[in-house]
């Protein structure tokens, strides 16, 4: 990917780690949500008989307006998170990466909601499964974080 990738905001580590005290309660509000869809959708399926598998599930859940409320709360909170920089990914696992510049390449740097710290990074198309701990705070080869 090139250097000149384009993201709102390139991140450094101690800037990305800056940021876990504000990213925090908007994680937990986040799983509260889901928390909250996935109790009021089971009702909601239940009592009026709608099969999982239909294709305007969404649309027949959208008109209660509880279900519709969480939605649109969990998209406001995605939307925040995404706002200062990050990208708010798999929000269902916690996960928000920081665009970040390594060896004049970009990577993200990788945080999940469960963890103390950002520990992690990977390509930018490698995804969460291509995490790889830092082995320093330089990273890789020695190339530096910026």
């Amino acid at each position: 990917m090139s250097r000149y990738q384009a993201f709102p905001r390139l991140f450094t580590i101690a800037e990305a780690r800056g940021l876990l005290p504000t990213l925090r309660p908007l994680m937990k509000r986040i799983f509260e949500c889901l928390d909250l869809l996935r109790s009021k959708s089971e009702t909601v399926i239940r009592k009026e008989g709608i099969e999982p598998e239909s294709p305007d599930l969404l649309n027949r859940l959208q008109k209660d307006e509880t279900v519709r409320d969480a939605m649109a709360q969990l998209e406001s909170l995605v939307e925040e998170i995404n706002g200062i920089g990050c990208v708010c990914k798999g929000v269902e696992e916690g996960l928000v990466d920081f665009p970040c510049m390594m060896g004049g390449e970009a990577v993200f740097l990788c945080w999940r909601y469960d963890e103390e710290s950002i520990s992690h990074w990977h390509g930018i198309q490698d995804g969460y499964t291509g995490r790889q701990p830092f082995l320093d705070e330089k990273g890789k080869n020695g190339s530096s974080f910026h």
